[in-house]
């Protein structure tokens, strides 16, 4: 679950990733990484104690509540690498159906093992989802 009050903080994205006792999740943390920069175009920036963050936007809720957010971020655990897309995943399950053996939340693409995955499906996937962030929010 994560937290909304998270703010980024100080702490190494690359010493996250290999503080995970688990080589396989680290490497594929790393292309994750890479490849969020790439899109991005933005530095990696920790959130919390675990969530790896790419540019920000600022949302706001009926509420009135706002808050920050990155555009588009994941967290690496020994577990799984869980890519959160905080506008949902609904509208990309034609996507995610693409890019293979991987689980779901409302706001998460859960991936285990990215050998089995289709990589340029998962890129497609995390351009996609930044585009439509970019569209919507004022991103910094």
């Amino acid at each position: 679950m994560i937290d909304f009050d998270t703010l980024p903080n100080a702490k190494d994205p690359k010493a996250l990733i290999e503080s995970i006792d688990h080589v396989r999740r680290q490497h594929d943390s790393t292309y994750l990484l890479d490849l969020m920069k790439k899109i991005t175009g933005k530095e990696a920036v920790v959130w919390g104690d675990a969530a790896i963050g790419f540019g920000r936007y600022q949302y706001a809720y009926k509420t009135g509540r706002t808050g920050k957010w990155p555009i588009i971020s994941f967290t690496p655990s020994i577990q799984n690498i869980t890519i959160h897309v905080m506008t949902g995943i609904e509208a990309y399950l034609p996507l995610v159906e693409k890019i293979g053996n991987v689980k779901h939340t409302p706001n998460a693409l859960i991936l285990h093992k990215f050998s089995d995955l289709n990589r340029p499906a998962l890129e497609r996937f995390v351009q996609r989802v930044i585009l439509d962030i970019e569209k919507k929010y004022d991103c910094a």
